[in-house]
Protein backbone atom coordinates (compact mmCIF):
# COMPACT_ATOMS: atom_id res chain seq x y z
CA UNK A 1 0.00 0.00 0.00
CA UNK A 2 1.38 3.35 -0.93
CA UNK A 3 1.95 6.49 1.37
CA UNK A 4 -0.44 9.56 0.65
CA UNK A 5 3.24 11.27 -0.25
CA UNK A 6 3.61 8.59 -2.41
CA UNK A 7 0.79 9.49 -4.42
CA UNK A 8 1.43 12.83 -4.96
CA UNK A 9 4.97 11.83 -6.23
CA UNK A 10 3.31 9.96 -8.59
CA UNK A 11 0.60 12.76 -9.49
CA UNK A 12 3.73 15.16 -9.42
CA UNK A 13 5.74 12.89 -12.26
CA UNK A 14 3.34 11.82 -14.79
CA UNK A 15 4.80 12.31 -18.34
CA UNK A 16 2.46 14.69 -20.68
CA UNK A 17 0.59 15.88 -17.80
CA UNK A 18 1.54 19.42 -16.24
CA UNK A 19 0.73 20.79 -13.16
CA UNK A 20 -2.55 23.15 -13.31
CA UNK A 21 -3.72 19.79 -15.17
CA UNK A 22 -2.88 17.30 -12.44
CA UNK A 23 -4.45 19.61 -9.77
CA UNK A 24 -7.97 19.78 -11.70
CA UNK A 25 -7.78 16.36 -11.91
CA UNK A 26 -7.40 15.97 -8.38
CA UNK A 27 -10.04 18.66 -7.83
CA UNK A 28 -12.23 16.83 -9.89
CA UNK A 29 -12.34 13.59 -7.24
CA UNK A 30 -13.09 15.86 -4.88
CA UNK A 31 -9.51 16.39 -3.84
CA UNK A 32 -9.03 12.35 -3.05
CA UNK A 33 -5.72 11.73 -4.97
CA UNK A 34 -6.20 8.15 -3.78
CA UNK A 35 -9.31 8.21 -5.67
CA UNK A 36 -7.96 9.37 -8.60
CA UNK A 37 -5.41 6.97 -8.66
CA UNK A 38 -7.54 4.16 -8.55
CA UNK A 39 -10.69 5.27 -10.93
CA UNK A 40 -11.07 3.22 -14.11
CA UNK A 41 -10.19 4.35 -16.94
CA UNK A 42 -13.28 5.70 -18.83
CA UNK A 43 -13.87 7.44 -15.45
CA UNK A 44 -11.03 9.67 -15.81
CA UNK A 45 -11.68 10.28 -19.28
CA UNK A 46 -15.13 11.57 -18.54
CA UNK A 47 -13.54 14.37 -16.85
CA UNK A 48 -12.84 16.40 -20.28
CA UNK A 49 -9.62 17.12 -18.75
CA UNK A 50 -6.66 15.36 -20.32
CA UNK A 51 -6.35 14.33 -24.19
CA UNK A 52 -5.87 10.70 -25.23
CA UNK A 53 -2.11 11.01 -25.06
CA UNK A 54 -2.18 12.47 -21.40
CA UNK A 55 -4.82 9.69 -20.60
CA UNK A 56 -2.49 6.65 -21.66
CA UNK A 57 0.55 8.44 -19.93
CA UNK A 58 -1.78 8.61 -16.46
CA UNK A 59 -3.16 4.86 -16.79
CA UNK A 60 0.85 3.59 -17.73
CA UNK A 61 2.32 5.54 -14.67
CA UNK A 62 0.16 3.84 -11.94
CA UNK A 63 2.97 1.12 -11.21
CA UNK A 64 2.91 0.92 -7.27
CA UNK A 65 6.45 -1.04 -7.13
CA UNK A 66 8.20 1.81 -9.36
CA UNK A 67 5.92 4.60 -7.63
CA UNK A 68 7.70 3.65 -4.41
CA UNK A 69 11.22 2.91 -5.39
CA UNK A 70 11.97 6.24 -7.02
CA UNK A 71 10.50 7.88 -4.13
CA UNK A 72 12.96 6.24 -1.83
CA UNK A 73 15.73 6.70 -4.18
CA UNK A 74 14.65 10.28 -3.76
CA UNK A 75 14.56 10.49 0.02
CA UNK A 76 17.57 7.90 0.20
CA UNK A 77 19.95 11.40 -1.16
CA UNK A 78 18.28 13.66 1.60
CA UNK A 79 15.86 15.10 -0.64
CA UNK A 80 12.42 16.04 0.91
CA UNK A 81 9.64 16.19 -1.37
CA UNK A 82 6.80 18.40 -0.68
CA UNK A 83 3.43 18.03 -1.87
CA UNK A 84 0.73 21.44 -1.93
CA UNK A 85 -1.28 19.87 0.31
CA UNK A 86 1.69 19.25 2.97
CA UNK A 87 0.92 21.71 5.59
CA UNK A 88 5.00 23.07 4.92
CA UNK A 89 4.27 24.22 1.36
CA UNK A 90 5.23 27.61 0.63
CA UNK A 91 1.15 29.05 0.74
CA UNK A 92 2.44 31.87 -1.57
CA UNK A 93 3.61 29.24 -4.24
CA UNK A 94 -0.81 28.31 -4.04
CA UNK A 95 -1.54 31.87 -5.58
CA UNK A 96 0.19 31.01 -9.21
CA UNK A 97 -1.80 29.71 -12.25
CA UNK A 98 0.03 26.84 -12.09
CA UNK A 99 1.93 25.34 -8.81
CA UNK A 100 3.98 22.84 -8.66
CA UNK A 101 2.34 19.58 -7.47
CA UNK A 102 5.61 18.74 -5.59
CA UNK A 103 8.77 20.72 -4.40
CA UNK A 104 11.72 19.06 -3.70
CA UNK A 105 14.22 20.40 -1.36
CA UNK A 106 17.67 20.25 -0.55
CA UNK A 107 18.21 21.76 3.04
CA UNK A 108 15.00 23.55 4.60
CA UNK A 109 12.25 25.21 3.70
CA UNK A 110 11.53 28.82 3.90
CA UNK A 111 9.51 29.06 7.13
CA UNK A 112 6.16 30.47 6.90
CA UNK A 113 6.96 33.65 8.93
CA UNK A 114 10.10 34.09 6.54
CA UNK A 115 10.34 37.31 4.62
CA UNK A 116 12.23 37.19 1.64
CA UNK A 117 13.17 39.44 -1.04
CA UNK A 118 14.83 37.98 -4.60
CA UNK A 119 18.01 39.92 -5.93
CA UNK A 120 18.31 38.86 -9.10
CA UNK A 121 20.20 40.11 -12.69
CA UNK A 122 22.36 39.86 -15.48
CA UNK A 123 24.25 37.09 -15.99
CA UNK A 124 26.48 38.88 -17.88
CA UNK A 125 26.94 40.96 -15.09
CA UNK A 126 29.13 43.75 -15.04
CA UNK A 127 31.75 44.43 -11.96
CA UNK A 128 29.84 46.92 -11.01
CA UNK A 129 26.46 44.73 -11.02
CA UNK A 130 27.86 42.14 -9.16
CA UNK A 131 29.54 44.39 -6.61
CA UNK A 132 25.92 46.17 -6.13
CA UNK A 133 24.20 42.51 -5.64
CA UNK A 134 26.16 41.35 -3.00
CA UNK A 135 26.17 44.77 -1.16
CA UNK A 136 22.58 44.82 -1.19
CA UNK A 137 22.25 40.82 -0.14
CA UNK A 138 24.45 41.56 3.07
CA UNK A 139 22.14 44.58 3.90
CA UNK A 140 18.91 42.06 3.30
CA UNK A 141 20.83 39.70 5.89
CA UNK A 142 21.89 42.12 7.82
CA UNK A 143 18.42 43.48 8.48
CA UNK A 144 17.06 39.56 9.03
CA UNK A 145 15.98 39.26 6.10
CA UNK A 146 16.09 35.91 3.56
CA UNK A 147 17.59 36.05 0.07
CA UNK A 148 16.01 34.37 -2.95
CA UNK A 149 17.59 33.89 -6.23
CA UNK A 150 18.61 31.50 -9.15
CA UNK A 151 22.22 30.34 -8.25
CA UNK A 152 22.70 32.02 -11.87
CA UNK A 153 26.15 33.28 -12.98
CA UNK A 154 26.74 36.60 -12.10
CA UNK A 155 23.93 38.67 -10.13
CA UNK A 156 22.42 35.69 -8.84
CA UNK A 157 25.39 33.93 -7.46
CA UNK A 158 26.84 37.78 -6.18
CA UNK A 159 23.91 37.71 -3.81
CA UNK A 160 23.80 34.76 -2.81
CA UNK A 161 27.41 35.31 -1.37
CA UNK A 162 26.83 38.34 -0.18
CA UNK A 163 23.55 36.98 1.89
CA UNK A 164 25.85 34.03 3.44
CA UNK A 165 29.08 36.09 3.91
CA UNK A 166 26.34 38.74 6.49
CA UNK A 167 25.70 34.84 7.89
CA UNK A 168 22.08 34.91 6.59
CA UNK A 169 19.83 32.60 4.89
CA UNK A 170 19.34 32.23 1.20
CA UNK A 171 17.74 29.99 -0.93
CA UNK A 172 18.27 28.74 -4.60
CA UNK A 173 15.82 27.99 -7.22
CA UNK A 174 17.36 25.88 -9.67
CA UNK A 175 15.93 24.94 -13.25
CA UNK A 176 17.22 21.19 -12.91
CA UNK A 177 17.25 18.98 -10.15
CA UNK A 178 18.55 19.70 -6.66
CA UNK A 179 20.86 17.19 -7.08
CA UNK A 180 23.00 19.08 -9.40
CA UNK A 181 24.63 21.67 -9.15
CA UNK A 182 24.61 24.17 -12.22
CA UNK A 183 26.33 25.79 -13.49
CA UNK A 184 29.46 23.63 -12.17
CA UNK A 185 31.94 26.41 -10.67
CA UNK A 186 29.21 27.31 -8.23
CA UNK A 187 29.67 23.60 -6.08
CA UNK A 188 31.12 25.66 -3.41
CA UNK A 189 27.95 27.87 -3.41
CA UNK A 190 25.91 25.25 -3.81
CA UNK A 191 27.24 23.25 -0.35
CA UNK A 192 26.84 26.79 1.30
CA UNK A 193 23.00 27.28 0.24
CA UNK A 194 22.51 23.81 1.24
CA UNK A 195 23.59 24.26 4.76
CA UNK A 196 21.91 27.72 5.28
CA UNK A 197 19.01 28.06 3.41
CA UNK A 198 17.36 25.38 0.58
CA UNK A 199 17.66 24.78 -3.04
CA UNK A 200 14.63 24.32 -4.23
CA UNK A 201 13.10 22.89 -7.45
CA UNK A 202 9.84 21.58 -9.25
CA UNK A 203 11.74 19.32 -11.20
CA UNK A 204 12.46 15.92 -10.29
CA UNK A 205 16.13 14.88 -9.31
CA UNK A 206 18.20 13.89 -12.08
CA UNK A 207 17.16 16.35 -14.50
CA UNK A 208 19.61 18.40 -16.62
CA UNK A 209 19.20 22.12 -17.47
CA UNK A 210 17.41 23.16 -19.98
CA UNK A 211 17.07 26.40 -21.71
CA UNK A 212 13.37 26.82 -21.18
CA UNK A 213 13.12 25.42 -17.83
CA UNK A 214 14.88 28.47 -16.77
CA UNK A 215 11.77 31.10 -16.96
CA UNK A 216 9.15 28.71 -15.15
CA UNK A 217 11.06 28.60 -12.19
CA UNK A 218 11.37 32.28 -12.24
CA UNK A 219 7.47 31.99 -11.33
CA UNK A 220 8.66 30.35 -8.03
CA UNK A 221 11.64 32.99 -7.17
CA UNK A 222 8.65 35.46 -7.77
CA UNK A 223 6.07 34.10 -5.64
CA UNK A 224 8.33 32.69 -2.90
CA UNK A 225 9.64 36.76 -2.46
CA UNK A 226 8.00 39.88 -0.85
CA UNK A 227 9.79 41.76 -2.71
CA UNK A 228 11.50 41.64 -6.36
CA UNK A 229 15.22 43.45 -6.54
CA UNK A 230 16.91 43.83 -9.83
CA UNK A 231 20.44 45.05 -10.12
CA UNK A 232 21.38 44.83 -13.95
CA UNK A 233 19.41 43.43 -16.48
CA UNK A 234 19.04 44.18 -20.59
CA UNK A 235 15.94 45.34 -22.10
CA UNK A 236 15.05 42.06 -23.03
CA UNK A 237 16.43 39.32 -20.44
CA UNK A 238 14.99 36.69 -18.48
CA UNK A 239 15.66 38.35 -15.57
CA UNK A 240 12.62 40.60 -16.60
CA UNK A 241 10.23 37.50 -17.16
CA UNK A 242 10.69 37.17 -13.28
CA UNK A 243 9.56 40.37 -12.63
CA UNK A 244 6.28 40.01 -14.97
CA UNK A 245 5.51 37.39 -12.83
CA UNK A 246 6.04 39.36 -10.11
CA UNK A 247 3.68 42.18 -11.34
CA UNK A 248 1.18 39.43 -11.65
CA UNK A 249 1.33 38.68 -7.91
CA UNK A 250 1.39 42.00 -6.85
CA UNK A 251 5.22 41.68 -5.55
CA UNK A 252 7.08 45.46 -4.80
CA UNK A 253 9.26 45.98 -7.94
CA UNK A 254 12.66 47.75 -7.44
CA UNK A 255 15.67 48.27 -9.88
CA UNK A 256 19.26 49.69 -8.89
CA UNK A 257 19.76 52.58 -12.01
CA UNK A 258 22.58 52.69 -14.08
CA UNK A 259 23.88 53.99 -16.96
CA UNK A 260 21.88 55.68 -20.00
CA UNK A 261 24.64 54.13 -22.54
CA UNK A 262 24.63 51.11 -20.93
CA UNK A 263 22.66 47.97 -22.29
CA UNK A 264 22.86 45.96 -18.79
CA UNK A 265 21.05 49.04 -17.52
CA UNK A 266 18.30 49.19 -19.94
CA UNK A 267 16.09 47.08 -18.33
CA UNK A 268 16.63 48.73 -14.84
CA UNK A 269 16.40 52.21 -16.15
CA UNK A 270 12.97 50.92 -17.98
CA UNK A 271 11.63 49.69 -14.90
CA UNK A 272 12.11 52.98 -12.37
CA UNK A 273 10.51 54.80 -15.63
CA UNK A 274 7.59 52.65 -15.12
CA UNK A 275 7.24 52.54 -11.67
CA UNK A 276 9.75 50.47 -9.90
CA UNK A 277 11.62 51.95 -6.90
CA UNK A 278 14.74 53.10 -7.17
CA UNK A 279 17.26 51.38 -4.90
CA UNK A 280 20.77 52.78 -4.28
CA UNK A 281 21.63 51.35 -0.72
CA UNK A 282 19.76 48.35 1.33
CA UNK A 283 17.55 51.04 3.31
CA UNK A 284 15.40 51.78 -0.26
CA UNK A 285 14.35 48.10 -0.26
CA UNK A 286 14.01 47.97 4.01
CA UNK A 287 11.85 51.51 4.35
CA UNK A 288 9.49 50.21 1.87
CA UNK A 289 8.33 47.36 4.22
CA UNK A 290 8.71 49.20 7.43
CA UNK A 291 11.92 47.24 8.50
CA UNK A 292 14.80 49.12 10.16
CA UNK A 293 18.39 48.95 8.58
CA UNK A 294 20.67 47.47 10.41
CA UNK A 295 24.06 48.46 10.48
CA UNK A 296 27.07 46.34 9.54
CA UNK A 297 30.59 46.29 8.15
CA UNK A 298 31.90 47.01 5.09
CA UNK A 299 34.41 44.07 3.90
Amino acid sequence: MMEKDEYWFWLGNIPGVGSRTALRLVNAFGGNICALFEAEEKRVDACHIVNKAQLQSIIYSRNRDRIQHDYEQIKSKGIQCISIENSFYPDTLKYLYDPPVILYILGSLPKADEWMIALIGARQCSSYGRQVSRMLARGMAAAGLTVVSGMARGSDSAAHWGALQEGGRTFAVLGCGVDICYPRENMDLYTEISRNGGIISELPPGTRPEGYQFPRRNRIIAALARGIVVTEAKQKSGTLITVEHGLNLGKEIFAVPGRIDDALSEGCNQLIKAGAKLVMQPSDILDEFGILAREYKKK
